[in-house]
């Protein structure tokens, strides 16, 4: 009964990363670029003196009066519509690295718990490397962060500022990303000699890296340019996350087979 539980949660969670590992617009980024130019603009207005140069519009409105409208209203209108853009986009970005996190730790622990579970004290070909994977597994517990992206959406919505938060928020990320791949080669690595060690032949990938961005050159740089790289680290990070994404897409399946047939090749190989 234990096995049949475990065979249906492997397929679960396998199943779950059509709902974890979602796409993101790229028309989301263009709102990014909007919200830093029209606040560029705004600042530029500002800093020039030419905010009593901008011209002003009455709007009646019948029996109510006129509705007094200045071009700054507008542009500080369009400036915040554009920042919910961004911060959405920010919001999306966490949030689905968080959601990804989650589904491949509990995938991880379900996939190692029936190794070690249908493995014999006496096979040592396989509880070495076995015994080593989980060591990264709960290494990568213990530094996976679960960012809050409610909290780092609504900071960046705020004016200017905003700007120094979205590079932190994106520095975090990005660090994240970059410990995560490199600690989840090693664990696929060992997760392969243990399947090896079960006579399966390797399912996993030997490289899982997405290409290792330099987050604090990119962090530096975005404060230096006054937040202008920080719209391509945005669509860099987008990439990153969704190549990342592609190659789980690739290995999953062929693990969770291999899981599924473990303890049968392994019982016959006896």
């Amino acid at each position: 009964m234990a096995t049949v539980e475990g065979r249906a949660r492997l397929s679960t969670l396998t199943e779950m990363r059509r709902h974890t590992d979602v796409r993101i617009g790229r028309n989301w980024l263009f709102l990014a670029i909007g919200s830093y130019v029209l606040w560029t603009t705004t600042a530029i207005i500002y800093l020039l003196g030419w905010l009593q140069q901008v011209p002003s519009y009455n709007i009646p409105l019948s029996v109510f009066g006129t509705l007094h409208f200045s071009a700054t209203t507008w542009l500080l209108l369009l400036s915040f519509t554009a920042s919910t853009g961004l911060s959405f986009l920010v919001y999306s970005l966490i949030n689905r690295q968080n959601k990804h996190m989650t589904r491949e730790e509990e995938l991880f622990r379900e996939s190692l718990e029936r190794a070690r579970s249908g493995t014999p004290q006496d096979r040592m070909s396989v509880l070495l490397p076995l015994s080593s994977a989980e060591q990264d597994f709960y290494r990568l517990v213990q530094k996976t962060h679960d960012r809050s992206a409610v909290l780092w959406a609504l900071l960046v919505l705020i004016p200017y500022a905003g700007w120094v938060f979205l590079i932190i928020s994106m520095y975090l990320v990005s660090q994240d990303l970059n410990f995560h791949e490199q600690t989840e080669q090693q664990l696929l690595q060992d997760i392969s000699r243990v399947l090896a060690g079960g006579t399966h032949r390797q399912a996993l990938p030997s490289s899982m890296t997405s290409g290792r961005t330099n987050s604090l050159a990119y962090a530096l740089v975005s404060l230096v340019t006054l937040g202008v790289l920080s719209l391509f680290w945005l669509h860099r990070i987008t990439i990153d996350q969704e190549a990342h994404f592609e190659q789980h897409a690739g290995f999953e399946p062929g693990l969770l087979q291999a899981l599924l047939d473990f303890g049968s090749n392994l019982g016959s190989a006896l």
